[in-house]
């Protein structure tokens, strides 16, 4: 009998070994699909909640001045619009005297007359040009086709200088222009800006 108990001890303690190797492994398997769902679910939450990244790369608006001048006489004065947007130009000339040397002698100088080129228009000080010009372009009309500079005979020699000072703003929205320069542009014309304003 003794026998017969020890094997049924033997017996029940292999079932016992095997029924917890069991267990075992199936608590160990229920463990890593568990770390595996919730790893999952993390990596899904992370790349899906991850910041969406908007670079914006903002528009340059920029001139370049253009003319021929030989000391006496500015010619074809034009300005191009050198930035990588569609832009109005705008532009003021801006007179004084010097004497031979070129030191500024104080005093006032006219401008002498001229006839903007088409599609220039002269409003308040400035010289619009009313339609937009595109990055890398100029105003199909020079705004200055040639204008004279006063000599003047002072012993000191003195002439007449005039400086060209051009701007550009972005052509759209149309309030954009309004809002820096006050004006409403069209094409050939250039008045007050009314905010608000039907454009």
């Amino acid at each position: 009998m003794d026998r017969g108990k020890r094997q049924n001890k033997s017996r029940r303690r292999r079932q016992g070994r095997r029924f917890n190797r069991r267990a075992g492994m199936l608590i160990l398997s229920f463990l890593l699909i568990a770390a595996a769902v919730i790893g999952g679910t993390m990596a899904w939450l992370n790349d899906e909640t991850a910041p969406l990244v908007n670079t914006f790369i903002p528009s340059t608006v920029d001139t370049e001045i253009t003319e021929e001048f030989d000391g006496h006489k500015k010619e074809n004065v034009n300005v191009t619009n050198i930035g990588d947007t569609e832009a109005y130009i705008r532009v003021k000339l801006v007179t004084y005297r010097v004497d031979g040397e070129g030191n500024h002698i104080g005093g006032t100088a006219e401008i002498p007359g001229f006839t903007p080129g088409e599609g220039w228009v002269e409003y308040n000080g400035h010289y619009y040009y009313t339609l937009p010009v595109e990055p890398g372009e100029s105003p199909a009309d020079a705004l200055i086709d040639s204008i004279e500079l006063k000599k003047y005979n002072d012993a000191d020699g003195g002439r007449q200088v005039i400086e060209v000072m051009a701007e550009a703003i972005q052509s759209r929205p149309a309030a954009a222009v309004g809002e820096a320069w006050g004006v409403s542009i069209a094409p050939d014309s250039v008045t007050e800006y009314t905010a608000g304003a039907t454009e």
